[in-house]
Parts: structure tokens; sequence; C-alpha cells
């Protein structure tokens, strides 16, 4: 982690109450040394796990400035935000080494999205995934289904914008409120007895609903099935399947991609509450 806090103000997420809602980042020094030092440990991938790494514009210029000019063989992954990285960010940051940026999208409805205060909207997330099909930036696009005001329509519709968005990965989830958060109180608001939802089940956390009967027209076992439905509809694909194979550099990267692909079948496929 390069940074901590984060500026936005979704009603689901817990970061501001774990980091708060400055954003602070450690020096660009800071960061080659410990770049030097994974380099020598033998390390090749790095993920960069701050809420947002593209917001600081100017010190990611200067690192990845660094990594090319230091000619440092080694690939990346980092956090993104629609509306903090552009075409030229893009461009920017494959050449010293990121190929994947992965997005919290959360909805193909901008209503859906402005009811969590998200801050983005939908045309800037489908320029945003435009940007990284011209430039061959690999993508991952974070869904959420049973979000406040979701419904049968509103979730079919966010299935179906991912599948025009075209990530290179995507994960779905079922919307849970976090104590602490916004999304939390409205429902403790509603029923005081929720208390500090200690019958959330982390095992099962955003693949079974949890309370989002408190703020969806949609039941515990409907959010279940479209949610497996989801995976099918995107990764089930031939045109998905053939894409993904011819991107294939390795036996290695088969393998994983097979197991992986075998995980999300077993998943899709089991009906089972």
């Amino acid at each position: 982690m390069t940074s901590r806090g984060c500026p936005a103000r979704c009603t689901f997420c817990n970061v501001s109450g774990f980091y708060g809602n400055s954003l602070r980042s450690r020096s660009l020094d800071s960061m080659i040394k410990e770049l030097d030092i994974v380099v020598e440990q033998g390390y090749k991938e790095i993920w960069y796990r701050d809420e947002t790494f593209t917001f600081f514009k100017e010190r990611n210029k200067k690192f990845c400035d660094h990594i090319r000019k230091n000619k440092i063989d080694l690939t990346w992954i980092a956090n993104a935000r629609v509306g903090t990285v552009d075409k030229e960010d893009m461009i920017m940051l494959k050449k010293a080494g990121c190929h994947m940026l992965k997005f919290g999208i959360e909805s193909g409805v901008q209503e859906i999205l402005d009811n969590v205060k998200k801050g983005t909207t939908i045309d800037m997330a489908r320029k945003t995934f435009k940007w990284a099909h011209e430039t061959g930036m690999e993508t991952h696009a974070h869904m959420m289904l049973g979000m406040p005001g979701d419904s049968k329509e509103t979730v079919k519709q966010t299935i179906k914008f991912v599948k025009q968005i075209e990530p290179t990965t995507v994960t779905f989830g079922i919307c849970t409120p976090y104590p602490g958060t916004p999304l939390f109180e409205s429902v403790e608001k509603q029923d005081p007895s929720v208390r500090d939802g200690k019958e959330l089940n982390l095992k099962k956390i955003h693949t079974t609903g949890a309370f989002n009967k408190y703020y969806t027209s949609l039941n515990d076992k409907e959010l279940q099935e479209y949610l497996k439905s989801a995976y099918r509809s995107f990764y089930f694909r031939p045109s998905y399947i053939l894409k993904r194979l011819k991107t294939m550099k390795s036996i290695e990267e088969v393998k994983r991609t097979v197991r992986a692909g075998m995980n999300v079948f077993q998943f899709g496929m089991d009906r089972e509450d």
C-alpha cells in the first residue's frame, strides 16, 4: 500500500471508518526503496492495494519514469477509480509494467449509483473501459447486486452493462452493509434489533443476502440466483472463452485460468441455497 484514505463518500464502504476521508500518500522515495527490496527478493509481480492508486497522477508519473529508466523487470496491478485515470495515464502505466487496473463499478444503473453516493456516472465507466481496450490495459470490474433501490429489472441491466464494457475479469457480489457505514445505519434505523450485524456469516459474505430486504425489492433467494446467473452470463459466453484463450502466453497461465474457470463453473451451476 502506498496511500491511505479515500475522499469518496460511498454509503456502503467502510474505508472511511478505517482510514478516514483524507487522502495521504507515502513519498516517492519510500515507494522506490520498497520496490528495490521487492525486486531483490525475487518477486515478479506486485498488487498495489491502495483504495485508489490512480489518485496520485504526478507521483505516479515519476514512479513510472523510474521503472522505465531503470528497466525494472516487474509487472503490477493497481486499484483505480473511474474518473481518476484517462487514456494517456493508461499508456504511461502500461509502459511501466502495470498490466491490470481494478475498478469498483458496482452498478450499471445511474439511479443505483446515485443512491449510494458513488460519485461516478455510467458514461464515465463506458469511456474508461473504452480507453482500456484501446490501450490494451487489462481490467477487473467489481459489481454488486442488491444495492439500495435494486429490483429485478435494475439487476438485469447491471449484468447487461458489464458485458457491454467487457472487462477482462469481473466479480459479482451481493451488497452487504458493514457495521459503521451509512448503509448499515439506515438498516439499523429500520430495525434496531440488527445492532452490530453479528449474524453476518463471514464464510458466505457477499454470496448470500443479508439485510437487503430493507432497501431492495428482492429477497435473499432471488439475489443468490441472480448472483450465479451473473457469473454464468458473463463467463460462459463462447466469445469470452475464445478471447481469453487467445491471450494465454504460457501453459502455466492456461492451467491457472482453467482452475479458476472450473471454480466459477461450479459456483455458477450450484443452485442449492
